[in-house]
């Protein structure tokens, strides 16, 4: 027989059989499959991570592995997983599905390739910089962004409002770059400034303020789950502050934004990383630590890892990533098994995760000595390990397990300890030298381990470049900024928006998944992510630009005909006021009455607070009430219990840092008021208004009063207020009350004071 024939006709036999082996899957097979499976296992519903609509999915395999045979023995109900659910496949069905997965799932070309769901959403594709639109009123644009806000306005047949005044300008943009409010002289120089830039000069001073550290720190901190105490029932104090210190430090310097997120997911992956470096990976030590008697560790370790990846897929990538931790998202595109891909980037972290290990409370830490604190520890090191040796000695020689000479020597090394130096220490981020396996949990449950996982990334995103082996943190570190990430960029810049008009262009701005909000200003949000990138990821160039917009300047007055046509201001057709945050409300307070002392970091302080506070919680600690300018410092250094926060902080909408947060609710409470007019630390505070306006203005009332509005609100008084106000300050004199201290209650109390305007 020709080879050619012979060649031909192994061909088409194979053909025949593969043609079989398909129409077997067509006619008998598929049916089964759409009766009793596909309820549950398709692409859009891969319940346990399983999707029985294509081969590539069945080959991924489901949460309990990739091996088909799972599915065989499922059916077969011979173990532990029995499917269908409270029912038996016939014999010959068994029979079918075992001939099918023997035979290599056989399936037609059309059922061969998966189809990611929700793969085509906006989000999930590069941001491109597009042209910028053309505009009527080219006059009102000060920068490319307002072409992007104008084109919408003028679609609307809306005008933008006027810019804001100068008081109100200057006050806005203070509180906004620095969260402090001008003081007068600013205010007087602004005022008398004529020459072109004026306000620019005032951005770029305001800038380079080193409060423009703490003021965009403590945003960023919100998003760390910042506190200074471990959370659950004990909430123990922690050191972590230097953390705190590094972010401040970090925005005042500009660090582009890349760079700071390499160091705080992955610093300690750095080739040789530098203090600094280290300091930073406390971004991810701020999750609560629960070290109770008789817990599970391996049970809070785990909590603590999956707080990381739901922490990151909020801060960076604006994904509900969490929802994903006990099965596949519902919504977007994230598996579980992706989940648990990211989980072990962070499943690797050293930590306490045994009893043994409780000595090590919040382990790793590095010690920041001084080299005088270095003399001292190793002076009481010596000591120690002579008596501990002295001991250990005479044990052997001793046989009463009470001799007098064993006690007399435990005695001395408890006195030692005592005299322990304590060293300054901050929690970091410390790689495992052998990782631990990373597995799906199976319901979310880790004591019910699926198939196992190696580290990756949401295949829906951009791929993940490895450097070498097996892929860690500073790989993840480096694919959240690489420009090829759709989210990133944009996430950020949304947040940035946000702080400054109140709602970001995309207002779920943790959730830019299929479920979340589309942007109102697409070509906006896209071209401010990639400029943000162009610019090297520089956090202060990104800022400048929004404060010196036109959007940005213009008033923030309540206009009938664009409320008409817009009634929540999404096309910005004026700026928006915008209440303050709880920490700013305590700093602005300080400024105006001339307490404010502006020291930069440094270790929690603990202002004023109500008695009993503590009583709430179950471990009773004393509150040490600081003194001296500790006393007054700036809110974000006030020490922060997770289980009894200040109360001030709390009235005001602080979050409580046991999660992410990525935008601060804003209340409107009595209580608000109520702590406004009687908090201990509001009453100090209006006194020493009182004293200041009585130092610093003439005596007369009407000068006083002048003072007193400048120094709350950054303006003068209107005609009407002063008439309303002399009234008041006349009543308050003839009952033989302090009128300026009246005074500075009534405009601490104002929503204009606790508003950015």
């Amino acid at each position: 027989m020709p080879m050619k024939y012979c060649i031909f006709v192994t061909s088409f036999a194979i053909a025949v059989a593969a043609f079989g082996q398909v129409e077997h899957f067509e006619s008998t097979v598929l049916p089964i499959l759409k009766t009793n499976c596909l309820a549950c296992h398709t692409d859009k519903n891969p319940t346990s991570g399983l999707s029985l609509q294509s081969r590539d999915m069945i080959l991924k395999g489901g949460n309990r592995g990739a091996d088909p045979k799972v599915i065989l023995e499922a059916v077969k109900q011979a173990g532990e997983l029995k499917m269908p659910p409270g029912k038996r496949l016939t014999t010959e069905q068994v029979s079918a599905i075992e001939k099918w997965v023997t035979d290599g799932l056989p399936m037609p070309e059309r059922m061969l390739k998966a189809k990611r769901l929700g793969a085509d959403h906006w989000a999930y594709q590069s941001p491109k910089k597009s042209a910028l639109p053309e505009v009527k009123q080219t006059a009102w644009v000060k920068n490319p962004l307002d072409r992007f806000v104008l084109a919408r306005l003028e679609a609307a047949n809306l005008r933008p409002s006027p810019e804001a005044d100068q008081a109100t300008l200057l006050r806005r943009v203070s509180l906004d770059l620095r969260g402090l409010p001008p003081t007068l002289a600013e205010l007087s120089a602004f005022e008398k400034d004529d020459k072109p830039g004026a306000y620019e000069r005032v951005v770029d001073r305001l800038l380079a303020s080193e409060h423009y550290g703490e003021r965009w720190g403590r945003h960023w901190l919100d998003v760390a789950r910042y506190a200074d105490s471990d959370g659950y029932t004990i909430d123990a104090p922690r050191d972590i502050w230097k953390y705190r210190d590094w972010v401040i430090s970090a925005m005042n310097k500009d660090m582009p934004f890349d760079q700071f997120t390499i160091e705080q997911i992955a610093g300690d992956l750095l080739p040789q990383p530098t203090q600094d470096q280290l300091i930073a990976t406390g971004f991810h030590r701020n999750t609560p630590s629960n070290f109770e008697g008789g817990i599970d560790f391996e049970q809070y370790r785990v909590e603590a890892v999956v707080d990381r990846v739901a922490t990151t897929g909020a801060a960076y990538l604006g994904l509900t990533m969490g929802c994903a931790r006990c099965h596949d998202h519902k919504f977007d595109p994230i598996s579980q098994r992706e989940f648990y891909q990211m989980y072990a980037f962070f499943n690797n972290v050293a930590e306490v995760d045994k009893e043994d290990d409780r000595k090590y409370f919040n382990r790793p830490f590095l010690e920041l000595a001084t080299p005088e604190d270095l003399v001292r520890k190793a002076a009481y090191d010596a000591q120690s390990k002579v008596l501990q040796e002295e001991l250990a000695a005479y044990r052997k020689t001793t046989v009463a397990a009470d001799d007098a000479g064993i006690r007399e020597r435990l005695d001395t090394i408890r006195m030692i300890r005592v005299r322990e130096p304590k060293l300054l220490t901050t929690m970091v981020m410390k790689e495992l030298p052998e990782p631990r396996p990373a597995f799906i949990h199976l319901g979310g449950d880790f004591l019910r381990k699926g198939s196992s996982v190696e580290p990756g990334v949401p295949g829906v995103l951009n791929s993940l470049e490895k450097i070498t082996g097996t892929a860690n943190r500073l790989d993840l570190a480096k694919w959240l900024v690489d420009k090829k990430n759709p989210l990133t960029a944009r996430v950020t810049a949304n947040r940035y928006w946000q702080q400054y008009f109140g709602k970001g262009l995309v207002d779920t701005e943790n959730d830019f998944g299929t479920q979340g909000d589309k942007p109102t200003h697409p070509e906006l949000l896209d071209w401010l992510a990639v400029d943000f990138m162009e610019s090297g990821w520089s956090q202060k160039a990104f800022h400048r630009m929004i404060v010196t917009s036109a959007v940005y300047r213009q008033s923030s007055l309540h206009r009938p005909d664009a409320a008409k046509v817009d009634p929540e201001n999404r096309l910005l057709a004026r700026q928006n006021r915008i209440r303050l945050d709880a920490e700013i409300i305590r700093d602005e307070s300080l400024v105006a009455s001339g307490l404010f002392a502006p020291k930069v970091g440094g270790p929690s302080v603990y202002p004023p607070q109500p008695p009993g506070v503590y009583q709430v919680t179950q471990v009773r600690r004393e509150w040490k009430t600081s003194t001296g300018d500790d006393r007054f410092r700036r809110g974000m250094y006030t020490f922060f219990q997770r289980s009894a926060p200040h109360p001030s902080l709390v009235v005001f909408d602080a979050p409580d840092a046991s999660v992410t947060c990525t935008r601060r609710t804003r209340s409107n409470t009595p209580l608000q008021a109520l702590t406004q007019l009687n908090d201990s630390g509001a009453s100090e505070w209006a006194a020493a208004l009182s004293k200041r306006v009585v130092k610093e203005s003439n005596a007369d009332d009407g000068s006083r009063l002048r003072t007193t509005y400048q120094l709350a609100l950054s303006r003068l008084p209107r005609t009407d207020e002063t008439e309303r106000m002399m009234r008041f300050i006349k009543t308050q004199k003839d009952s033989g009350r302090d009128p300026w201290q009246a005074v500075a209650r009534i405009l601490f109390n104002l929503d204009e004071f606790l508003t950015r305007p």
